[in-house]
């Protein structure tokens, strides 16, 4: 089972939807749903295409790896050098990373 972002357009941290309250409260439940699935998870890929991940990518690999779960990546950075250290193995395309799921 993939879990993946539960919304369809990013939400820019510079929007607000109806009040400052409501804007927070989105961003806390998003950021929160990303934990679950994390915890949820064996393992967490993090698709950091052209070696770039966002912001809340920071939170989402700090839990993972509070948690002891395998961190892979598409690509060898992110960004941040304190993200990179974090990732276990870069796995190249999904192609790789479903067969070596399947060997696990």
């Amino acid at each position: 089972m993939v879990f993946r972002p539960n919304i369809n357009e990013p939400i820019f941290e510079n929007e607000q939807i109806q009040s400052a309250h409501v804007t927070r409260m989105i961003f806390k439940g998003l950021t929160l749903e990303h934990f679950d699935m994390i915890r949820k998870s064996d393992i967490c890929f993090i698709y950091n295409k052209d070696n770039y991940a966002g912001v809340s990518v920071s939170l989402e690999m700090g839990f993972a790896n509070a948690l002891g779960k395998v961190i892979y990546a598409l690509e060898p950075k992110t960004g941040d050098p304190c993200r990179d250290s974090l990732i276990d193995e870069v796995i190249p395309s999904t192609e790789v990373l479903i067969k070596k799921i399947k060997l696990a």
